[in-house]
């Protein structure tokens, strides 16, 4: 949909263009041309505000199910507090299915919601470029100072919206002045700073996922350990690996807390739900690490599998960090080859 308006967009200014209609930036264009100009930028406009209206429902449906894994988190903590007991471990069980469906609904609903936001900056971006195709075809009076305020107002929008990044040439031009140098070196160091927000960004991803991956498997081991026979009568006195009553063991005898790796109600966010940060890995460094590790990371997010993309969010981290060391190594250098050309008489 999207497509097809720019495509419409840019195929009324050829026709307009190779007809002669369309005036130069600044004098008034042909009525017809400009009428059909501001259908098709109308037309974004719609689409945008659709894509918005979207990322608000999935936003309150996402905040809802936060509420409800928190709630869900208390009552575990409640019931790890008290005493040991068949009734007391049946609830924790279902307390812990419970917080687990809830866990894998806030994974779905943060997919649900990058996909709303990407499709939202797209509509966003086809509607920018309708509207400075309008422009640039004379729209004036009121009508332009609408556009112009839009655009404004998208620009904002835009201005923090996840780009590729893009290193700048680490090769040291041995004709250079120390004042290109110097500007080498800023853009270095914007590129460092770029970097190490990624590296944040995957070792935060790369723990959320690890805790997911951990509440799943504990959930496994306890329906497979607890109670595989619930008629038999349970014992709460004793606490040993085996007994009734007591946690599972561990296999380091110690007993299987089955809410271990679950966050705390004071804890950060949902676990596992990715961020939007992971869907935009592949686009952001597809410049800065090898193809095979970005294929690997995109691979891993469609699996949907926490230990999977744990794993992929390790690699690509590691790639970073190495990319990062590099682009370090070469700034340093190129500011040493600046100081000693200020060192020249």
């Amino acid at each position: 949909m999207l497509r097809w308006l720019l495509a419409l967009v840019m195929l009324v200014v050829g026709s307009s263009v190779a007809s002669g209609q369309v005036a130069q930036p600044g004098a008034p264009g042909a009525p017809g041309a400009l009428r059909s100009l501001a259908a098709a930028t109308d037309r974004t406009d719609a689409v945008v505000k659709d894509a918005e209206h979207r990322v608000a429902q999935l936003a309150a449906h996402r905040t809802s199910l936060k509420k409800t894994y928190r709630e869900e988190l208390d009552a575990i903590d409640r019931l790890k507090n008290q005493r040991a007991s068949w009734r007391r471990d049946r609830e924790l069980r279902d307390s812990l299915s419970s917080s687990l469906d809830t866990a894998n609904q806030l994974s779905a609903a943060d997919r649900e919601i990058q996909k709303a936001i990407a499709s939202l900056l797209h509509a966003q971006r086809a509607q920018l470029a309708a509207i400075d195709v309008e422009l640039g075809a004379g729209a004036t009076g009121p009508r332009a100072q609408q556009l112009e305020r839009a655009r404004t107002l998208l620009l904002q929008q835009l201005k923090g919206a996840p780009h590729r990044i893009v290193i700048p040439d680490l090769e040291i031009d041995p004709l250079a002045d120390p004042e290109e140098l110097d500007q080498r070196v800023i853009e270095l160091r914007a590129s460092e700073a770029e970097l190490n927000r990624q590296l944040v960004g995957l070792d935060q991803q790369a723990t959320e996922l690890e805790h997911l991956a951990s509440l799943r498997k504990q959930h496994s081991r306890a329906g497979d350990v607890f109670y595989r026979d619930d008629d038999q009568p349970h014992r709460s006195a004793s606490h040993k690996a085996g007994d009734v009553g007591a946690l599972p063991d561990d296999g380091t005898g110690g007993a299987l807390d089955p809410s271990r790796g679950l966050p705390t109600s004071a804890g950060p966010g949902p676990v596992g739900g990715p961020s939007s940060f992971e869907s935009y890995v592949p686009t952001v460094l597809a410049d800065v690490i090898d193809a095979s590790t970005i294929t690997s990371f995109a691979a891993a997010q469609r699996s949907g599998d926490p230990t999977q993309r744990a794993e992929a969010a390790h690699k690509a981290h590691d790639a970073v960090a190495r990319r990062l060391d590099q682009v370090k190594k070469k700034r340093a250098e190129i500011e040493a080859r600046a100081k000693q050309l200020r060192g020249k008489p």
